[in-house]
């Protein structure tokens, strides 16, 4: 049941300039083209304009050049806990702009959709958080506890904005985070760890009309391929569906031969590399797949010893589970039922998102919660529902007064 004073903060949603800060933010482009020079920089200093404008503490901390981190911080009473908005600047490429129906960074609204790059993953989120402390500051109410929410760098990339926040303390004192990724406003309290692994076979080049002067080592990649297949079968069957993320998965993603010069059709490769995209659920071992990938080279260089396999783990982020009863979930799923009047959708997220670092890092519970359409995102004509982007502003609101409480009114 909403109280007077929840409904008073929640009619402070100024639902116009959720959807125009929506599209300001849409239309500053920031795919991170560093042979361009361009970066997330000028979204992050919108998000900095904002965040003063409303009256936060800011911090702007620059990750790499033109890649910063932007920190806002509303307090509360002291002793209380801090809640966590979490979103990221960074966009991924438009691709190719003529199969787009509208340019990409217009954010044109058709339909009660604003179409655009980043929209959907996640500048609507980000913003809905935004408006949402905006609401709560200007209504007076004293908080129990503080805000702090960080719109950070490279999340599309190898995620060193959210690591420099842990690195940087910012996640220390932080008792629980709402990652604001597109999941059309589901509940999300588990998501998939990955690892990223790189095998290469070397051999010996050679002419490939003349192949045993060399040693080819394409085929031993076949093998260890072949091998991973059925590493990622036993996977399925140890571990199984999992409730909300599926089944677990191996799945190669680069494959060069040679690894350096140019490929040519009479020069057999020395060298063979494959990149794994590895998605782990919640049971799995990263330490036990590695070694299975390390015997699987093992055994195929004991049937080809011309061959040798390197292998490199790239990077790995383990998978997240938030237990229902942690107070964020429960307040997320009050809120959700009382401003909707509906049962909220608990699911998980397939993919990694900064929230992993948060947690695995830094042991912050997380919920992935936020607006737009969970298959959106990376699409040519991304886009947001603008019902679900003024949902999750209110839904984030009520969240926030009921998991940090009110000190006085």
């Amino acid at each position: 049941m909403i109280t007077d004073l929840e409904r008073e903060v929640l009619s402070l949603v100024d639902e116009d300039k959720v959807i125009r800060w929506t599209q300001e933010l849409v239309r500053i482009p920031s795919v991170y083209r560093p042979e361009k020079g361009e970066a997330e920089e000028p979204a992050a200093r919108w998000v900095e304009a904002r965040l003063k404008e409303i009256g936060l503490e800011t911090s702007f901390e620059v990750v790499e050049p033109g890649r910063p981190n932007v920190i806002g911080l509303w307090r509360g009473a002291e002793g209380g806990k801090t809640l966590m908005f979490e979103g990221h600047t960074d966009v991924v490429t438009e691709g190719d702009v003529t199969r787009w129906t509208y340019p990409p960074f217009e954010a044109r609204i058709v339909d009660g959709k604003m179409y655009g790059r980043g929209a959907n993953d996640m500048k609507g989120g980000l913003v809905a958080a935004i408006c949402a402390i905006k609401a709560i500051v200007e209504s007076g109410v004293k908080l129990g506890g503080d805000i702090l929410i960080g719109a950070v760098c490279d999340e599309e990339g190898h995620m060193m904005g959210i690591k420099h926040f842990v690195e940087q303390g910012w996640a220390d004192n932080v008792d629980a985070a709402i990652i604001c990724e597109p999941e059309e406003n589901h509940i999300c309290i588990t998501q998939k760890g990955v690892m990223w692994v790189r095998a290469t076979a070397t051999g010996k080049m050679a002419h490939g009309a003349m192949p045993l002067t060399g040693v080819n080592s394409a085929y031993p990649m076949a093998k260890f391929l072949v091998a991973m297949r059925e590493l990622e079968a036993a996977q399925i069957a140890q571990h199984g569906k999992h409730e909300f993320l599926g089944r677990p998965s191996i799945t190669p993603t680069i494959l060069r031969s040679p690894v350096h010069g140019e490929p040519q059709n009479n020069v057999m490769p020395a060298q063979t590399k494959v990149v794994l995209d590895i998605r782990l659920i919640p049971g799995q071992s990263p330490e036990e797949i590695e070694a299975k990938i390390e015997a699987a080279c093992d055994a195929v260089h004991a049937k080809d010893e011309g061959v040798t396999f390197e292998v490199d783990v790239l990077e790995t982020r383990a998978p997240t589970a938030t237990d229902r009863d942690e107070p964020v979930v429960k307040a997320l799923d009050q809120a959700y039922r009382d401003l909707t009047d509906k049962e909220p959708v608990y699911g998980g997220v397939p993919g990694s998102t900064d929230g992993t670092i948060l947690n695995c890092r830094a042991s912050v519970p997380i919920v992935t919660c936020g607006p737009g359409n969970i298959h959106i995102p990376h699409h040519v004509d991304e886009w947001l529902g603008l019902d679900e982007l003024i949902e999750a502003t209110k839904l984030y609101v009520l969240a926030t007064l009921r998991f940090l409480g009110v000190a006085e009114e």
